[in-house]
């Protein structure tokens, strides 16, 4: 269960709360890139999910809009490894949707804010808890 309005994850069953964390969650910024298709909006998506997939060491592509908030060049080509970086996500990242996912952060001093692009960001020792004890499928429910 992850608040977004207090920043806490919630690892329960039934009733019960097995461990709690504070995380980071989508800030609700909204930029737009140089042409009229180039709008995000930065929120963490609310509703009912499941964890979909559990990835080691994952890899983070580097969509678009990092690349207009880092004032450079928009690749042309998906293959372009100026688009690839390891280390970013921490040690693990769990899918709850497209493009969305609980993974760890290089600032654990920012998590409790709502500063994210919308994925739930949780400190080291929370993330591989949750990737050792939470299964594919697991529901997720976000407020």
């Amino acid at each position: 269960v992850i608040d977004t309005q207090d920043n806490r994850l919630q690892l329960r069953a039934g009733n019960k709360i097995l461990r709690e964390s504070v995380c980071a969650t989508g800030s609700g910024r909204k930029l737009e890139g140089d042409k009229r298709w180039h709008r995000w909006q930065f929120a963490t998506p609310k509703g009912r999910f499941g964890i979909l997939r559990k990835v080691e060491d994952p890899l983070w592509i580097r969509p678009a809009w990092d690349f207009i908030e880092n004032g450079e060049e928009i690749p042309v080509f998906a293959e372009d490894r100026r688009r690839f970086q390891y280390g970013v996500l921490g040690e693990y990242a769990l899918y709850f949707a497209r493009d969305y996912m609980i993974h760890g952060t290089l600032y654990e001093v920012n998590l409790g804010k709502s500063i994210t692009h919308g994925c739930v960001r949780i400190g080291t020792e929370d993330l591989r808890y949750l990737y050792e004890e939470v299964k594919v499928g697991c529901p997720v429910f976000i407020y």
